[in-house]
């Protein structure tokens, strides 16, 4: 009966021992990788490679910003875009913005992305659809400009989701 009941004690105490040690060893705090803002992917994955280009919007000094006046340039191009009115006669007469905040449809850059709809634009010619290299954006990043637009298109904070601009099912 001794035997048992140092060997009770025994198991007693290393359980004991074993709760202690575990409340001692600090917890692992899951590491989060902060998701990229959404207009910064909009920037590097659409603006920059597609928009930002030599001849195009990359800057003041282009031939064609007189006519624009819109520079899509990173570092420039959110301030460009924002609730700022277009050159476009029939687009300010539509009362549209560059970007409107929370409406796609009020948004001259969203309409210049969308190829080929005959209704989109109710009859009005809003310029030549964009990007002017002949190759439509890819349906993906037309929904993800859409979504940010319709979030609010603000400058910071993850607002889309991201794998829309995985998505590589031509638009036109």
């Amino acid at each position: 009966m001794k035997n048992f009941i140092q060997q009770l004690y025994l198991a007693g105490s290393m359980l004991a021992l074993g709760i202690a040690l575990e409340r001692c060893t600090p917890k692992e705090t899951p590491v989060s990788v902060p998701q990229a803002a959404s207009f910064d992917l909009l920037q590097d994955r659409i603006l920059t490679p597609t928009c930002a280009t030599a001849g195009c919007h990359a800057s003041e000094q282009t031939s064609t910003f007189a006519q624009h006046g819109l520079v899509l340039a990173k570092g420039k191009s959110y301030d460009f875009l924002v609730n700022k009115d277009p050159k476009n006669t029939n687009a300010r007469t539509d009362k549209l913005k560059l970007v409107t905040p929370y409406f796609s449809l009020q948004s001259l850059f969203y309409h210049k992305l969308v190829w080929g709809d005959s209704g989109h634009h109710s009859g009005l010619s809003y310029g030549n659809p964009m990007p002017l290299n002949g190759k439509a954006l890819y349906k993906g990043q037309i929904e993800f400009v859409r979504r940010w637009i319709e979030a609010g298109a603000p400058r910071t904070g993850s607002v889309v989701d991201t794998t829309l601009l995985n998505d590589k099912t031509p638009s036109f």
